[in-house]
């Protein structure tokens, strides 16, 4: 009996084993998954922009291309998977050694496909990373711009550039560069223009909105809000959301289409509710600098002025009128970047795995966004497994995710170095440049 007792526990403890073995590897397997969408390598630089920082980068909506917004007063259009054909790649010098011991040098001249595109020694992969290629650029839009510019967007048809120059509202053709409508009003600098209807900052998929495409909105620094309807001749805002007792930082429109969400130097975020004209208040007590929304449209990401970007579930227009509360902090996120002096952005991936922030130090932070947030406590500080990526010199003001979901390992971070880098994942770092 006692013999059969040891076999059966020697069986239990081998099957347990065996288990857990089981476990770390399909554990493994999902972290091998998940590293595969993970934003790790630059690929290609934005060069064209005249010296001084580049304020700001986002995505087209379609995710195809992409714009900057810089202290030289232009707006550009790149293809940041194309290789600009005009960039010349650095000189590639090889030795070689006759048969009398004399050794003498060859230069070889490539296209930039030839030279990012064939395989390198590995002393000479070195160098190549640190040439990035120069990303392919499309159109230059300067018309109206008469200060530099902190503030663009995109409407979702990819027809509209929408930009500021100090406190006045632009809108450009985004194909043929033609300034189309101006709008003023505000009495300080305007810091964040998004289309409401639909644009590269909105988060109405797969939803109906109650906003046109051509309603516009500004946030500027006189603590206002205004609305503008591209349709009409008046240039009266339809709308003024003065609440905020500081700077308005961000502005977006809430999943659905029919809320209105701001963000304030005040500390706090609000979010206007369009169908019953109720305005609910997250009371954050740092200063928010800007604010962004998970792609489900269920959480908020905010970066806060005191270093940490808090995570929690976003008040829509549906829990608007059953709630005033605060929502409960499921995630905050602070280790891999520097946030007290300077304004930094923060988006979403496009599958929401990750959240990337800015950086003051001039790093791209990478964290792995806690999918079981409800689970956990309010206070706590989740930042394993964060990733640093550096490339810039200078603070990292701005970031962009490819809005894609076929491409969530893409994203483009600019910088006050007068710097903005494409950056891939290691799987995709070969081909990226090459579709």
């Amino acid at each position: 009996i006692s013999i059969n007792q040891a076999c059966v526990s020697c069986h239990a403890h081998e099957s347990s084993r065996m288990m857990s073995m089981a476990a770390q590897a399909h554990a493994a397997a999902n972290d091998s998954d998940s590293n595969i969408n993970l934003p790790s390598v630059p690929v290609a630089e934005l060069r064209g922009h005249g010296d001084g920082p580049i304020h700001i980068v986002r995505f087209t909506a379609d995710g195809k291309y992409c714009i900057t917004g810089a202290n030289d007063r232009t707006v550009r259009l790149w293809n940041p998977t194309r290789i600009d054909p005009a960039y010349r790649a650095p000189v590639i010098t090889t030795k070689t050694t006759s048969n009398h011991g004399a050794s003498s040098s060859h230069i070889i001249g490539l296209s930039s496909q030839e030279y990012y595109g064939r395989q390198l020694p590995h002393s000479q992969q070195q160098q190549r990373q640190q040439h990035l290629p120069s990303a392919l650029p499309m159109q230059t839009y300067s018309d109206g711009h008469i200060h530099p510019i902190y503030c663009i967007d995109a409407n979702s048809s990819s027809t509209v550039l929408l930009s500021a120059s100090d406190k006045t509202l632009l809108a450009t053709d985004l194909v043929t560069a033609q300034l189309k409508q101006k709008w003023w009003g505000h009495m300080g600098r305007i810091e964040y223009v998004t289309c409401l209807g639909g644009g590269s900052g909105a988060n109405n998929t797969n939803e109906t909105s109650t906003v046109g495409e051509e309603i516009y909105a500004s946030a500027s620094y006189d603590s206002t809000v205004r609305l503008w309807d591209a349709r009409s001749r008046s240039k009266e805002p339809l709308m003024i959301l003065d609440q905020a007792k500081d700077a308005v930082t961000c502005v977006r429109m809430g999943k659905g289409g029919d809320a209105i969400v701001t963000s304030s130097v005040d500390g706090k975020i609000r979010t206007f509710d369009l169908r019953t004209a109720q305005m609910i208040t997250e009371d954050i007590v740092h200063p928010v600098t800007s604010f962004s929304f998970s792609n489900d449209g269920t959480s908020i990401a905010a970066s806060c002025l005191d270093g940490i970007v808090r995570l929690w579930e976003s008040n829509t227009a549906a829990t608007a009128a059953r709630t005033t509360s605060r929502k409960r902090v499921f995630q905050k996120l602070y280790s891999a970047h520097k946030s007290n002096n300077y304004k930094v952005e923060c988006a979403f991936t496009s599958n929401d795995e990750y959240l990337i922030s800015g950086s003051e130090c001039g790093a791209v932070a990478i964290y792995p966004v806690n999918s079981n947030g409800n689970n956990m406590d309010a206070t706590a500080m989740v930042n394993a497994n964060a990733t640093t990526l550096k490339r810039h010199a200078g603070p990292t003001c701005s970031v962009a995710a490819c809005p894609r979901t076929s491409r969530p390992w893409l994203i483009v971070s600019a910088s006050y170095d007068g710097s903005a880098i494409v950056w891939a994942s290691q799987s995709q770092h070969d081909c990226c440049l090459f579709e």
